[in-house]
């Protein structure tokens, strides 16, 4: 008996975001859908995914950095915390060698029959 389950999850952070913030959760969620997204049959769904929520970066890269003040007023730290760190961005992340290693598989799948060392 042969079962096959497809899960396909969509998930939207929705808020108001300084550009720090939103570059982290951006970044968190590419991260996360480059690791766990290629597992399976709708893994042209998660390219398809990646490639419009790269759309959604421009609108926090064009704010302004937030203020690092010291001095912040306790009820503001207590009620909006302190800006997120943006961590590392996307193409310098570990999170790319699973698609890396996926595409290499692929290719030696598809090509691995034929010698291109022939003359």
């Amino acid at each position: 008996m042969l079962v096959i389950v497809i899960v396909f999850i969509t998930e939207t952070r929705s808020g108001w975001y300084c550009r720090d913030c939103g570059l982290a959760v951006y970044r968190k969620q590419q991260k996360f859908s480059l690791i766990a997204g290629w597992w399976g049959l709708p893994a042209l769904v998660t390219l398809i995914a990646l490639m419009q929520n790269s759309g959604q970066i421009a609108p926090f890269a064009a704010l302004p950095a937030p203020s690092h003040d010291t001095e912040l007023p306790p009820r503001a730290v207590a009620r909006f915390g302190r800006p997120l760190s943006p961590g590392r961005p996307v193409s310098r992340s570990l999170a790319l060698i699973p698609p890396i290693l996926l595409a290499a598989l692929f290719l030696i799948v598809c090509c691995g029959g034929r010698s291109f060392l022939q003359d």
